[in-house]
């Protein structure tokens, strides 16, 4: 493969200010061929694992970006001491799993799932960038529209909505969480700090 159409993606993903896509690489560089572009993007990747750099090509939000590996972040976290973090507490992390599975929903459809008024939490994800506004719902009142956003997937490490995990895979965790809460809940925390220093 050309060398130099693997520099010029490895430096577009490298600059980018967020996840650049495939499509959004292929018309940077003026390349139809999509497949192009994705083989080359596996090969940057592989030869990244091959030399045992301390950083990978992840996918997330819908596009390619530069991350650290993650046994380097105790190395690193010292660098973001002072790097304003999201907290999510429990009930704001409630609040956020009840969007992300029923968007887009207006805050009185999350105020009943959730069984209390959840503005306060709503106004807050907001905030952040975790949830914006995705319209009205065509009903009287017009009620705004929730939904998660690209900063969402971003925090996370999904690609896409549709990895967030299904009913049975949460149960696995929380069969996980019973037999070793405390490593566990360790582990989570440390997962939560290394996506933001992505």
């Amino acid at each position: 493969m050309d060398k130099e159409l693997l520099n010029k993606i490895e430096v577009l993903i490298f600059s980018a200010a967020k996840p650049i896509s495939v499509s959004e690489l292929s018309q940077k560089l003026d390349i139809a061929d999509h497949s192009l572009i994705q083989k080359a993007i596996d090969k940057i990747d592989k030869e990244l694992r091959q030399t045992g750099r301390p950083f990978c090509l992840r996918k997330v939000a819908g596009g390619y970006t530069y991350a650290s590996r993650k046994k380097y972040y105790q190395f690193i976290k010292n660098l973001f001491k002072d790097t304003k973090t999201i907290k999510l507490t429990p009930a704001v992390t409630e609040v956020l799993a009840i969007i992300a599975y029923h968007q887009p929903l207006t805050r009185a459809k999350v105020n009943d799932i959730r069984g209390v008024n959840c503005d306060y939490h709503i106004r807050n994800l907001l905030e952040v960038d975790l949830i914006k506004i995705a319209g009205r719902l065509d009903t009287l009142g017009k009620p705004m529209l929730y939904e998660t956003t690209q900063k969402f997937l971003k925090f996370f490490g999904l690609n896409s909505i549709e990895d967030l995990p299904n009913l049975h895979e949460i149960r696995e965790i929380m069969e996980e969480d019973v037999s070793s809460p405390q490593e566990m809940k360790g582990q989570k925390e440390e997962e939560i700090q290394e996506k933001l220093l992505e």
